[in-house]
């Protein structure tokens, strides 16, 4: 049984919150699989409360994401444990002092499960795997410019230091030279750069060869606590997967899957996003116009509290921070493709952890759309990288 009654109670009692003149009576529940929710790191359910209040009978739906029941993946559960830790602590306190909903509403977390908001039945939906319109980047940015500033919010009014309190729960688990899946995914976009017929010379041939491997391993310290950057409670995953938008098109995105949080500059959340949700294009296009959006909403929500943006986190400073971690967003949008973006029957543990390279080059031959994404994504990271060697 994945959930007891005494553990239904007490989520009952959460969800209705204090304000019950009565209190209900849970006569039932049911958990059914949720077989909409696709995800990595999670099995869902939807767990079906049945109670009463007096002589009067009310159901209710939430929505459950538990560790999958056979696994045996180490790696796997800390990162639940932690994303279950974020929901109970860090999370709700960041989402009270937004002027905003950013977050769904977490009712109980156990190392292995998290009950929450069903969403979906107050309307939010997800976007286009593929690419977000204008108004979805700008939900987006919404949101997490409303997490950064609730991270501020909260130092500001703890007196303390997220990452010097809770660092050890903050931990990488993602992008690190230690982590197979991703140097496995690095080392392909290096082989499709290789590729590339407009950088076929002996001098473009050098440079990938002594120069690119050293100025790609500065990602991993990117991702990291800044000493140099001003650091926020960054989500570190704002893919179109990981949001949920909303009917009206004023109103903030819903941000879910906070097992990558770290605490780092702003900066990687923002171009994390615009990366990976927009062509490249579309990002040139729009990018100046969405980063003065972001600190619009950051500064309205830290002037709400009387703290000011310009002090806190400096519009000069969030731009150069910006142009320092565009490296990461664009290798990390090369990386997720080569397994988002192919048939799940390429992903066996071989392609995932020991070699993709050969599997990769020979898709991008038999489906020219992926191809395609795969020339344009590699070729950003080149055009970033030459420029960095300057």
């Amino acid at each position: 049984m994945l959930l007891s009654r005494t553990e239904c109670i007490r989520i009952l009692d959460n969800l209705l919150g204090p304000s019950n003149e009565e209190k209900p009576t849970l006569l039932g529940y049911e958990v059914v699989a949720e077989t909409n929710a696709i995800g990595y790191l999670g099995d869902y359910y939807l767990l079906l409360l049945s109670y009463a209040v007096g002589e009067t009978s009310f159901q209710r739906q939430v929505f459950v994401k538990a560790l999958p029941q056979k696994s045996a993946e180490p790696q796997k559960e800390a990162i639940f444990r932690k994303e279950a830790w974020l929901y109970e602590t860090l999370l709700a306190d960041m989402q009270a002092y937004s002027t905003v909903k950013w977050l769904a509403n977490c009712y109980y977390t156990r190392p292995d499960l998290c009950v929450l908001e069903d969403i979906k039945l107050n309307g939010y939906v997800l976007g286009d795997m593929e690419e977000l319109d204008e108004t979805q980047m700008l939900q987006t940015l919404h949101a997490l410019a409303a997490l950064h500033a609730g991270s501020l919010i909260y130092e500001h009014k703890s007196h303390l230091n997220i990452g010097d309190v809770f660092g050890n729960h903050l931990q990488e688990v993602t992008v690190s030279p230690d982590i197979a899946w991703f140097t496995t995914g690095l080392a392909a976009v290096l082989a499709v750069l290789k590729t590339l017929p407009q950088y076929a010379t002996p001098e473009y041939a050098s440079f990938m060869d002594l120069k690119l491997p050293g100025i790609l391993d500065t990602i991993y310290e990117q991702v990291s606590t800044s000493t140099m950057y001003r650091n926020v409670l960054c989500h570190r995953d704002g893919w179109a997967g990981n949001i949920f938008f909303p009917s009206k098109p004023n109103a903030p995105a819903i941000l879910v899957d906070f097992q990558t949080c770290r605490y780092c500059p702003p900066a990687i959340d923002l171009s994390f996003s615009l990366y990976m949700n927009l062509t490249s294009s579309e990002r040139r296009h729009l990018e100046s116009s969405c980063i003065d959006f972001y600190y619009d909403c950051l500064t309205a929500d830290l002037n709400h509290y009387g703290l000011d943006a310009t002090m806190m986190l400096p519009k000069a400073e969030l731009l150069q921070s910006y142009e320092e971690f565009r490296l990461f967003a664009a290798v990390y949008r090369a990386v997720a493709a080569t397994i988002i973006k192919v048939p799940l029957a390429y992903i066996t543990n071989e392609y995932k952890y020991v070699d993709r390279s050969s599997a990769i080059l020979s898709y991008m031959q038999d489906n020219e759309q992926f191809g395609a994404c795969m020339r344009e994504y590699c070729g950003d990271i080149m055009e970033i990288a030459i420029e960095m060697k300057k």
